[in-house]
């Protein structure tokens, strides 16, 4: 039993520090999604995004290429730090069920 505690905690550190890097990561990253506009037969793309409870559009011009594949990553980062804060939450209610049955603080 104590190995697979040990494992688990084990496992519950990897998933703080990736959890940690992609946070990072994403701070590094455009917030929000990217929005095109048709307007004279030429496409526009602006980023929008909220702030402070308002909803912002920041042009971006005919380009926007790199900006599309930062927000594509952000967007894959999001759920991957979903995912991982959720096992975090299962394992952590493992490990304080555990404690609680071995009377550990």
């Amino acid at each position: 039993m104590w190995k697979r505690v040990k494992e688990l905690e084990d496992r519950l550190l990897q998933l703080e520090e990736r959890r940690k890097n992609i946070e990072a990561e994403l701070n590094a990253l455009p917030n929000g999604h990217l929005e095109s506009k048709i307007i004279n037969g030429n496409v526009y793309y602006y980023l929008r995004y909220w702030e402070e409870g308002k909803l912002k559009s920041r042009y971006l011009g005919r380009e926007a290429t790199k900006i599309k594949e930062q927000v594509e990553r952000a967007s894959e980062l999001k759920r991957e730090l979903s995912m991982l804060k959720e096992e975090e939450r299962r394992i952590r209610k493992v490990l304080d069920r555990i404690s609680l049955a071995l009377g550990i603080d």
